[in-house]
């Protein structure tokens, strides 16, 4: 009986792993040594309304990493740089774990779920990445906790420019 009951928890544990989404880095390497033009918009914490900036990206692929350099022509104080790193066997973007991955029509749809604070508060923050040859968008919702509706905070929206 020990062993019977061994096998069905094994099975449970290796079924349960296979259905939980993952990447690998070659996902994204049509991603690698390009360049892309778009904006960022964001909902303002102080006053609630939203602004859009111009925006430039560069991507790199290292290793096991996404490399994004992002510049603000009108804000160049905000520039940023980032090291997206693939973690636990594929299924974690940094901290975001991976609850969603689709294929449709040359476009790759993830979405990741945390846990942090926004605008100081407790939540669960989702993101939203469709890739494809041309175009790449990360949407950013909010559910604080104990609400039941997300909120929009940020959207990217690239067209891809050039290859390096």
């Amino acid at each position: 009986m020990k062993t019977l009951s061994f096998l069905v928890l094994c099975l449970l544990v290796t079924s349960s792993s296979f259905g939980q989404p993952r990447v690998t880095i070659s996902d994204f390497e049509n991603l690698n040594n390009t360049q892309w033009s778009g904006s960022l918009m964001y909902i303002n914490y102080g006053d609630g309304k939203e602004v859009t900036l111009r925006s430039k990206m560069q991507i790199l692929i290292e290793g096991n990493k996404i490399l994004t350099n992002i510049q603000y022509p009108d804000e160049p104080k905000a520039n940023s740089r980032e090291s997206i790193k693939i973690k636990k066997n594929g299924t974690y973007l940094d901290n975001e774990e991976i609850i969603e991955k689709k294929l449709e029509m040359g476009t790759m749809k993830l979405v990741t779920r945390y846990r942090g604070k926004d605008n100081n508060k407790l939540a669960v923050i989702y993101k939203t990445y469709n890739i494809s040859e041309n175009e790449y968008t990360v949407e950013k919702k909010v559910d604080y906790l104990n609400t039941e509706q997300k909120t929009l905070r940020n959207r990217y929206r690239y067209k891809r420019v050039s290859e390096k």
